[in-house]
């Protein structure tokens, strides 16, 4: 995102949007918990070995998508999270002590080109990141950042919004004004997703995954422009 891109993300989610930010998410989206709920079982199931594996976690957030995998990893799995807002993961951290899961999940308060290397992940997931870049320059550096950290053959499940269906926007605008925002609202939200440069269908996606070397995406999750799927890293096959 660059410095401005970390910046506007920090102010965006403050601490007092980080506190709300699980609660508005699933009254405007009803199959949040079940996306994260498959990300893992998906993620789960693509892991050579789901009993010590370690995860990288792009846009993590409040860590909410952290708690599925209790569920269907082993306790050797670790977690590697990383956001720009500060103040998302003091909510992480909060949530993930919790629920037991902090002592697997280490946090960081910055963008994913700054994170230190280490030893290549085994897996990676990012959820909602995507369509809030600005264009496909920052989202194929992005995606090629997260190759770079990621053994051959890994599994990598992501989330973004995709498209621009008046019929499903007709749906989100309702569900905004049911979950108390006053209809003005709607207008404000339609210019600020506007200005987002969403990505136009799944195949824009699909071809900036493979020039990232990442294969084969299979969706696993939609509701209404919000697809998830899981794909695999090929450092093989880019170029190809």
């Amino acid at each position: 995102m660059g410095t401005d891109g970390h910046e506007k993300h920090a102010a965006a989610f403050g601490r007092e949007r980080a506190l709300s930010y699980d609660d508005q998410v699933q009254r405007f989206w009803p199959g949040y918990g079940v996306l994260q709920q498959v990300a893992a079982e998906v993620m789960a199931a693509a892991l050579p070995d789901s009993e010590a594996a370690s995860l990288l976690m792009v846009g993590i957030g409040t860590g909410s998508e952290v708690k599925p995998f209790a569920r269907y990893v082993g306790a050797g799995v670790r977690f590697t999270g990383v956001d720009p807002s500060p103040e998302m993961l003091d909510v992480a951290r909060e949530k993930l002590a919790a629920e037991g899961l902090l002592e697997r999940t280490s946090l960081h308060a910055c963008e994913l080109r700054d994170l230190a290397r280490g030893p290549l992940f085994d897996g990676a997931q990012m959820i909602g990141v995507l369509h809030h870049l600005p264009g496909d320059e920052a989202r194929l550096a992005l995606l090629r950042e997260i190759a770079g950290r990621l053994k051959p053959g890994a599994p990598f499940v992501i989330g973004c919004r995709t498209g621009d269906d008046p019929r499903l926007t007709a749906v989100e605008d309702r569900r905004a004004i049911a979950g108390g925002r006053p209809p003005e609202a709607a207008e404000k939200r339609q210019k600020m997703m506007a200005s987002l440069r969403i990505p136009a269908s799944d195949e824009e996606v699909f071809a900036l995954l493979s020039r990232a070397g990442f294969m084969a995406p299979c969706l696993i999750f939609a509701e209404l422009h919000i697809k998830v799927w899981v794909t695999r890293y090929e450092p093989s096959a880019i170029g190809a």
